[in-house]
């Protein structure tokens, strides 16, 4: 299949008929193959950003030239999703010529520069050490990548070693499904000109999709998850929904995970390891910039957890999963905050990934206490023997590690990934010119379909559930109905809480009780939050 734009501002009718297309080239997660010489797994080597441009960042371009091994890396730049536009190729490109790299440009976004295969080959295969993705519009970059070919030239130079790396498109691009804005009406070449043609509702008017990719890393990545969108809604939002209906879809016992990214933050990958590198405070001051698990639990609620970055350790994306899962198990036991020697609200904050998901008061009320004679804090040690703590069926290991396929049409024909050559592909007769198209849209026709989904969150419900919690607010207590008998999991935590609160109090005779006998605190969890 040959896929081509009609012209510079045919985008939304001509690429929504693919959301659903399968652009894997690897299976989701493992080894590209293995060394024949040595036995070993071979990965790709990665380095990308949650913006555009963010490879430039001083700390983010260092590490992609030292992992290419050469001072002065050979570069080959692809600015497929940006149309090929020359600006972005100047912009894209600037680190590399400022420290004397030598670069090639490849241009395929049409037929007419689109070289022939041998000197793709060339090109992308013989030539780089590093290949450079630019940001854009991802869904068309998909489409005329695989309808040339090109996907699995970079597959193969990836099995050679060659650096991959970009931002934004070029960070998603890398992952089994992305998160894209590829449908909103200023995603085309001439840009600038189609939004001077519409009107502020029509800006407003698309919605976010959700495309396979490339397949490298098993997650669905979100780049820009600290963003709001040029339709005003909200990133993490629209993941979360996403990740919930693609979950609910193919069931759960299969964890679909979630990974975003902030346009301050990178990722590493490297021996199918990843490392998590921070510029510092995210673009609007608040909070550090990082990347983000997110996971449906069995509650089927979305939780979103915050990654520690700039530890420069390397862990399995299935080690990062778990760490997030355990941090929020961590904190919903009460005896980790009762024991716990070191324990603070910023820092509980950060392992459980929410704003005011905590009670402050237990946290403050819990501090560490020490006993008079051996002035050191309680732990677990004297406290008496506990039963084993309930199996959470949601938790993942590296032995039970399980991953649903890609969303919409994700079954690839094995002959597409295992034996299809990029010489098969190529030899498929070129297709003939394309038909006038009854669809295309000119400056003086311009139209845009309406938003594929209205998932957005409106100001009514939050508005609604506001209401219900002051009305709650309102009923006097004798008339709340009785609260509902303690579940197994309960009783489990508050008998370890007074099991703690006894050893307290056996040390500390001269205190008030820590808490007062049929009203032990409970941890108040939010269902998710908002970066």
């Amino acid at each position: 299949m040959h896929f081509e734009l009609a012209s510079d501002f045919v985008i939304n009718d001509t690429l929504k008929p693919h959301v659903g297309d399968n652009f894997r080239v690897a299976a989701p997660g493992l080894p590209l193959h293995q060394c024949p010489d040595t036995g070993n797994a071979i990965y790709p080597k990665i380095m990308t950003t949650g913006s555009g441009n963010g490879i430039h960042e001083p700390a983010f371009f260092a590490k992609i030239v030292s992992m290419t091994g050469r001072d002065k890396p050979k570069v080959v730049y692809i600015g497929t999703p940006f149309f090929d536009r020359e600006d972005k190729y100047e912009s894209g490109t600037k680190s590399f010529r400022a420290i004397g790299c030598r670069i090639k440009r490849l241009m395929v976004a049409k037929e007419c520069t689109t070289p022939s295969p041998e000197e793709m080959r060339r090109i992308i295969v013989d030539f780089p050490d590093v290949i450079v993705v630019s940001g854009g519009n991802s869904l068309f970059a998909m489409l005329r990548w695989q309808s040339i070919g090109l996907d699995l030239l970079i597959k193969e130079a990836a099995m050679k070693g060659i650096v991959l790396c970009g931002g934004s498109a070029g960070c998603g691009c890398w992952f089994d499904t992305m998160q894209t804005d590829s449908l909103k009406p200023e995603a085309c070449k001439l840009s600038e000109r189609v939004l001077t043609e519409l009107s502020a509702e029509e800006r407003l008017n698309w919605s976010f999709v959700r495309i396979s990719c490339m397949g490298y890393l098993n997650a669905f990545c979100v780049p820009h998850i600290d963003t709001k969108g040029t339709n005003e809604v909200a990133r993490v939002d629209i993941a979360k929904k996403m990740l919930l209906d693609a979950q609910l879809e193919s069931g759960m016992e299969n964890p679909i995970i979630g990974f975003g990214v902030d346009e301050l933050a990178g990722i590493v990958y490297e021996n199918g390891k990843v490392t998590i590198m921070s510029l510092g405070k995210r673009k609007n001051g608040i909070g550090e910039a990082t990347c983000h698990i997110l996971y449906v639990d069995q509650r089927r609620e979305v939780m979103c957890i915050p990654l520690t970055p700039n530890t420069g350790e390397a862990a399995t994306l299935e080690e990062l999963i778990e760490r997030a899962m355990r941090s929020v198990e961590a904190l919903q036991s009460p005896l980790d905050l009762i024991v716990s020697e070191e324990i603070s609200i910023s820092h509980a904050v950060h392992r459980r990934g929410v704003s005011g998901a905590v009670d402050w008061g237990l946290i403050e009320a819990t501090a560490p206490v020490k006993t008079p004679e051996a002035d050191a804090p309680l732990v677990a040690d004297q406290l008496p023997p506990l039963p084993p703590p309930p199996s959470h069926p949601h938790q993942r290991t590296p032995s039970n590690l399980l991953y649903s396929p890609a969303p919409i049409n994700i079954e690839r024909i094995a002959n597409d990934i295992t034996t299809t050559t990029f010489e098969e592909r190529c030899a498929t007769p070129p297709p003939p010119p394309l038909p006038p198209h009854t669809h295309q849209r000119t400056p003086s026709n311009l139209q845009y379909s309406p938003a594929l989904h209205n998932i957005g969150r409106t100001s009514e419900d939050s508005h609604g559930i506001n209401s219900c919690r002051n009305d709650h607010d309102k009923v006097p207590v004798g008339e709340l109905p009785p609260p509902p008998a303690p579940s197994s999991v309960g009783l489990f935590h508050q008998g370890r809480m007074a099991a703690a609160a006894a050893v307290v109090e056996q040390h500390n005779p001269n205190l008030p009780p820590l808490f007062p006998r049929g009203d032990l605190p409970a941890i108040k969890v939010c269902n998710s939050h908002s970066i």
